[in-house]
């Protein structure tokens, strides 16, 4: 992908508020898988008590996940690209390079993330007609997709929240321009699932 976003521009702090949502759904989306499988599993050996049930609610959780993740999916790479810019200004020391760690992670995740798609669009041309969206021949290779995604986009969770931390630091260097709030646009989960779920499988 062409890399055109320029610290602190109003692009950039757009994508930011983006990420912002999914760090804020993702953590609920977590959450309420942690409470569902503490609450479905024996307590000794960690086993579902349902296997078919836990793996529906499984893909729930990567799709939700996915979902939330949606409108950062096409510029994770441009966020990337600009905290490493970020970081080079900054003078070293332990915590600049705990986040250079991090930055390194993400993007990582990143490229992973854009391959499993594109494995996904490959099985996708492959499957016969009659295997539409709706049918088992469609939706367990999707779950699949899903399923692989879902560590990567749960490495975003992890580490995401570095890129603000740098941008902030890079905004108090004397020649960085004077920050700019991000203020997150509500988007309801019901609807950024659906949309990346029809980007994803588009």
């Amino acid at each position: 992908m062409t890399i055109s976003l320029e610290p602190a521009s109003p692009a950039h702090q757009l994508y930011l508020s983006q990420l912002a949502i999914y760090l804020r759904v993702s953590r609920q989306v977590l959450a309420a898988w942690d409470a569902y499988s503490d609450q479905h599993c024996d307590p000794d050996t960690h086993q579902p008590y349902d296997e078919d049930a836990y793996g529906l609610r499984q893909r729930q959780r990567d799709s939700d996940t996915l979902g939330a993740f949606g409108r950062v999916y096409y510029h994770a790479d441009e966020l990337v690209h600009v905290a490493q810019q970020q970081l080079a200004q900054l003078p070293g020391s332990a915590r600049t390079r705990r986040y250079a760690w991090q930055v390194r992670e993400l993007r990582d995740s990143t490229k992973r993330l854009y391959a499993v798609h594109d494995d996904w669009l490959a099985v996708r041309r492959a499957l016969p007609a009659c295997a539409r969206p709706g049918t088992e021949a469609f939706e367990e290779p999707l779950a699949e997709s899903y399923a692989e995604a879902w560590h990567y986009l749960d490495q975003w969770a992890i580490h995401g929240q570095a890129l603000f931390a740098i941008n902030a630091l890079a905004q108090k260097q004397p020649k960085a321009s004077a920050p700019v709030s991000i203020t997150a646009p509500h988007l309801s989960k019901a609807a950024a699932a659906s949309s990346a779920a029809r980007r994803w499988c588009a």
